[in-house]
């Protein structure tokens, strides 16, 4: 399935709140059935990388968020 693109406000940052969101969103969408997540328009990908061990697929940008004006699209 699609999940994101994820933001915390800046002065709810380093406090965990945005791994604890992706954790528990995984966490329902593994329930449901999905065996894997796409994010999509991911700003930071080292955060993904730290906080689930995501995995970086080369050359999906800018992917279906094209001319939105989201991150990387």
């Amino acid at each position: 399935g699609m999940f994101g693109p994820l933001g915390v406000g800046h002065r709810h940052r380093a406090q965990g709140l945005g791994s604890a969101l992706l954790q528990h969103a995984l966490l329902e969408m593994h329930a449901l059935g999905y065996a894997y997540a796409v994010i999509g328009a991911a700003s930071s990908i080292d955060f993904y990388k730290r906080a689930v061990d995501a995995i970086e697929i080369e050359d999906s940008t800018p992917g279906i968020y094209a001319g939105l004006g989201l991150a990387n699209g």
